[in-house]
């Protein structure tokens, strides 16, 4: 919108008209704006309530329809320290025996102490940067001799002098180590970005000169390094580049070690197994699969390998002393630890030469009502009981396979009562909080609180504007279809007899009223009470007749609540009907009990008509301005026209 001025002659505050004028026209705006928020206000209620109704539908109304949940059982063990039990529902009621012969393990290897055996080693480690030039050998341990000899360092740029050092010198050109090398480097004008390290035992020089000139180009320095002792020569570059061959790092050809003595008890798990006397090359081998040591393998390294051949292995440095066991219990799973060389499982104290303990694998054995049962695990599913052998309940000799001095353990097996109450309480209070949610939206009045306009909340605090909201939605869903046919349909399926077939062959019709789950009076509107329950005031009086009814016909309970397809039960239809009632429409989405996509098109639709009413109201407050502009005009034509006529008149007198 430009600038617009008005009232300049007539002097009239043309702002204010026009929006004085306008403003009949920006009430149906405003209405408009409240119906939408209204809409989204009832989208907002039908999605709470949409989440809670499909989680009461996938939790507590599936449970009502699954044989299992009416089929519970319970188990008991004379003896959990030998046995523990857990009963499924297709278990047999009734009394068990299980004796326990053998108890499943994994196979173990404990290797002796390495570090105790008081054995001297020599190794030729790779040299450090405090390592002595004049002690450096090569792989044998034969001295090198670089005591004497030279290593010369040159710049490119002709005004830094170039550098000789004498290696094991004492000079103030002598470099006793690569430490005394680096030092003496960095005091140097013009080779402080000129480093040396020992990179795979082999002298290294890394150039860190680089920088960006004004320009964005790279800039440096470039330096000659020469020293045939180390076997290096060359230009270390300021710079990288795979395409130029550019290097910043000059590598000699020398491999530099030190000699390098230790005892068995610095054996940690760094130590490398070549430098205790495993040869390079030996494999290790667990039921066929193979670990190869090469000279850079540690202890660490060995325990790792031997991890992934299907066993688990482990280096205790406190106790010196390898552990290695298989993954799982069971014959199926014990091993075999062998090598290509016959000292190295010594060396490493995992022989039985050297003191090694295996302990076998074994699998369990147990006795079930008569019958033997073996296996890798402790655990047997068996009967629809999950038996777990915790001990042995005798002595066995797996020679002949007898077991004496038995004392079997007694398992008691019987049907859950409490589980089975507790999914259908579970489910009754679940029902009664929805369905009090539920009454009251439907039932609620609805205040004298509309939606406020832009300009009412711009004149209210946060708080205020939140509290007035707050009433403002009460009632939206008020006499609500979709809330009303879904109340009805429950109440009327938990309404419901079912015919079912008792234990001795006889039909009878049950209900929940029947069955101790009755209904409160008429101002409840439907809530379900279970009659005896400790936790209902109301009914705790009464006999409880829905755990007698389990006690004595638990079988009754699965006909009722779930049935068949011929005559499904309770349970089964409730679950039917909500199934049925969130099914995608041409109105609704999937999992879906209201109209959401016709509430979307209608705030679409609300959208569209409040952008139409805006584009109204510019027209309006353009054509306005327009006419007080025309007029404005219009006077001050008048307003020339009478200063001529004034000037006339007065030329003429």
């Amino acid at each position: 919108m430009g600038m617009r001025m008005t009232g300049l002659i007539s002097g009239m505050d043309t702002e204010s008209m026009v929006k004085e004028l306008v403003s009949a026209s920006s009430g149906k705006v405003d209405k408009v704006k409240k119906e939408k928020q209204i809409l989204q206000w009832k989208q907002e209620a039908w999605q709470g309530l949409n989440t809670k109704l499909y989680n009461f539908f996938k939790t507590e109304v599936s449970s009502l329809r699954l044989a299992t949940s009416f089929k519970a059982k319970k188990a008991s063990s004379s003896d959990e320290s030998k046995v523990t039990i857990k009963a499924g529902s297709a278990s047999a009621s009734g009394s068990h025996r299980v004796s326990v012969k053998q108890i499943a393990s994994s196979a173990y290897l404990t290797g002796v102490n390495i570090k105790s055996r008081g054995n001297s080693f020599t190794t030729y480690a790779e040299a450090t940067a405090s390592t002595k030039f004049a002690d450096m050998t090569d792989d044998l341990g034969n001295n090198l001799g670089l005591t004497g000899q030279t290593i010369t360092i040159k710049a490119g740029n002709d005004t830094i002098s170039d550098l000789t050092f004498e290696i094991g010198g004492t000079g103030d050109n002598g470099v006793a180590s690569l430490e005394e090398l680096n030092r003496k480097l960095a005091a140097t004008p013009g080779y402080e970005k000129l480093t040396a390290s020992f990179s795979e035992g082999k002298l290294t020089f890394t150039n860190s000169s680089a920088s960006t000139d004004d320009d964005g180009n790279t800039v440096g320095e470039i330096y000659t390094v020469e020293s045939t002792a180390f076997g290096i020569s060359g230009e270390v570059g300021f710079k990288s580049d795979e395409t130029t061959g550019d290097k910043n790092t000059l590598e000699g050809s020398l491999e530099l070690r030190y000699e390098k003595n230790f005892t068995s008890s610095d054996i940690t798990k760094f130590t490398k197994l070549a430098d205790i006397g495993i040869n390079v090359g030996t494999s290790f081998t667990v039921n066929g699969k193979d670990f190869v040591v090469d000279k850079e393998t540690s202890i660490s390294d060995f325990v790792s390998g031997l991890s992934k051949l299907g066993v688990s292995a482990s280096f205790d440095e406190n106790q010196g002393r390898f552990y290695i066991n298989s993954a799982e219990t069971g014959l199926d799973y014990n091993f075999e630890l062998t090598s290509s060389d016959s000292n190295a499982l010594d060396i490493l104290g995992l022989s039985a030469a050297a003191g090694a303990t295996k302990v076998e694998a074994q699998d369990a054995i147990i006795d079930y009502n008569g019958v033997e049962y073996i296996g890798s695990s402790n655990t047997f599913e068996l009967n629809g009981l999950t038996i777990t052998a915790r001990g042995v309940t005798g002595t066995y000799d797996a020679a002949t396979g007898k077991l004496t001095n038995d004392s079997p353990i007694n398992i008691e097996v019987e049907n859950d009562v409490d589980s089975i109450y507790d999914t259908i309480k579970n489910f009754v209070t679940k029902y009664n909080e929805l369905i009090d949610e539920m009454n009251t939206l439907y039932n609620e009045k609805k205040p004298e609180y509309e939606p406020l306009t832009d300009e009412e909340k711009n004149s209210l605090s946060d708080t205020e504007i939140e509290k007035w909201e707050k009433k403002a939605k009460v009632g939206l869903l008020r006499r609500d279809d979709t809330i009303n046919s879904l109340l009805t349909s429950m109440r009327s399926i938990l309404n419901k007899a079912v015919t079912v077939t008792d234990k001795d062959g006889n039909e009878k019709t049950y209900s929940l009223a029947s069955l101790g789950i009755v209904t409160g009076d008429y101002s409840e509107r439907g809530k379900l009470h279970i009659m005896g329950d400790p936790d209902d005031p109301d009914y705790a009086a009464e006999d409880n007749k829905l755990k007698a009814a389990l006690s004595a016909n638990p079988e009754i309970f699965s006909q009722v609540f779930v049935g068949d397809k011929e005559n499904p039960g309770i349970g089964s239809q409730l679950y039917s009907s909500l199934q049925t009632a969130m099914k995608r429409t041409e109105t609704s989405r999937s999992l879906t009990f209201y109209n959401d996509i016709t509430m979307e098109e209608e705030l679409e639709d609300k959208d569209d008509e409040i952008d139409k009413w805006a584009q109204k109201l510019q027209d309006l407050e353009d054509k306005y301005y327009k006419q007080f502009a025309a007029m404005e005009k219009a006077m001050a034509s008048l307003q020339s026209q009478q200063s001529y006529l004034a000037q006339l008149m007065g030329s003429a007198s």
